[in-house]
């Protein structure tokens, strides 16, 4: 990592209140090499929170296969509508991302950083929780067998 890159790192940090970089690459498993910038952080941050979006997240609302369908029952109604504004803003970070793609600009990037980082804050412990319960949930599986009048 070069100390140019950190420099430029800790000023727009500094500016827009930014995470510290370490825990940034703690959290989302990504390196910096010398040839990173902002916006290097910004495209690793966003496949990390993408796959998990279009992995996980997005299944359990569009029900794709038998098993999100399960699971998306083991879901309350009070949850499966937490789910689904998550993924409005995951949404939102999404087509904010791809702009950025688009039109790299510095400010919006270190911007787009605080907004992920505010809403990693929000959509962790969340999304924690439903992976723990859905753990649990697999585990004691049971289907209750019961015959439906057209069987009679």
């Amino acid at each position: 990592m070069s100390p140019e890159f950190l420099n430029e790192y800790r000023k727009v940090q500094e500016r827009f209140g930014l995470p510290q970089l370490v825990k940034l690459q703690k959290i989302f498993q990504f390196e910096v090499d010398e040839y990173s910038d902002i916006h290097h952080i910004r495209t690793e941050i966003s496949h990390k929170l993408f796959d998990f979006s279009e992995n996980i997240v997005e299944p359990l609302i569009w029900c794709n296969q038998q098993c999100h369908a399960v699971e998306r029952d083991m879901l309350t109604e009070a949850e499966y509508k937490e789910l689904f504004q998550l993924y409005k803003k995951i949404q939102a970070l999404r087509w904010k991302n791809n702009m950025l793609k688009m039109k790299p600009d510095t400010n919006e990037t270190a911007k787009w950083i605080k907004d992920m980082w505010t809403f990693w804050g929000e959509f962790e412990p969340k999304v924690s929780r439903i992976c723990d319960k859905f753990s649990k949930g697999w585990e004691t599986l049971s289907f209750k067998e019961k015959t439906a009048d057209y069987h009679s």
